[in-house]
């Protein structure tokens, strides 16, 4: 939500506090009182740290697959079918 705004991690953090759909994308009370934005950066590091960022993704990409809402499109390089 942050990155295609273009926000800033205290803008972001605004965000929560101010928009109920911020709110409700994370899950939070809608009198909740959000949180500091160096909250942000600090995840982001852990993520990195831990190279938790790709199992995340991972995760996230096949809990969409198992929807239905993503579907594997084979790519045809050359003569080689990549699935």
């Amino acid at each position: 939500m942050q990155f295609p705004e273009k926000l800033s991690d205290r803008a972001a953090t605004d965000a929560v506090r101010r928009r109920m759909e911020w709110e409700y994308a994370l899950g939070l009370e809608l009198r909740d009182t959000g949180f500091h934005y160096l909250v942000l950066s600090e995840f982001r590091d852990r993520l990195l740290a831990n190279d938790a960022e790709g199992r995340l993704f991972e995760h996230k990409l096949e809990s969409i697959r198992e929807k239905g809402l993503l579907k594997r499109i084979p790519i045809k390089f050359g003569v080689t079918n990549y699935h």
